[in-house]
């Protein structure tokens, strides 16, 4: 009798390290995809560059040189008529200021005619900014004249949305 004690506490012992060990390396291998970013919300985000269908924009790249954040991106006018934008503006987070913050861009001088591509750039200066490899999304809205009867006439608004992994230029 007491022989089938020892028989069934040795059959235990060696069932819970048999499952310690496997505990043990599955604890291993999550923790391992954890530290690696596996998990991070860059591996799931799109990079993109999304404008209404007849903008569309590419290239486009989020980039850190020196103590500021650096926005180029290239839209193509196929509207299907010439433009002349007015005004263009960014709404950002957590980049050159804590919080939400829109900064005034330049827009580019002269008529944008159909086919035609136009490169924009934007600095964002000031704290915080943020890190390499960072995801970000910067939200652009354009204002622009419609110019197939002239003089340009009736203002349009669009935005857009860029979002990418900040690179270290």
């Amino acid at each position: 009798m007491a022989l089938a004690r020892t028989f069934r506490a040795q059959a235990a012992m060696e069932y819970l390290v048999t499952y310690g060990w496997a505990l043990l390396v599955l604890f291993v291998v999550v923790a391992y995809l954890l530290t690696s970013g596996a998990f991070s919300a860059n591996s799931f985000a799109a990079q993109e560059c999304v404008f209404q269908p007849d903008l569309p924009c590419s290239p486009f790249v989020i980039y850190r040189e020196g103590g500021a954040t650096k926005l180029q991106f290239t839209i193509t006018n196929g509207l299907g008529f010439p433009m002349n934008i007015s005004s263009i503006n960014y709404t950002t987070t957590g980049i050159g200021a804590g919080g939400r913050r829109v900064y005034p861009g330049t827009a580019p001088a002269g008529t944008i005619q159909p086919g035609a591509r136009v490169s924009f750039n934007q600095t964002f200066a000031g704290e915080p900014q943020p890190s390499a490899s960072d995801f970000r999304t910067i939200y652009v809205q354009i204002s622009y004249l419609n110019c197939k009867s002239l003089p340009c006439s009736s203002v349009y608004m669009t935005s857009g949305r860029i979002s990418a992994s900040v690179q270290q230029k």
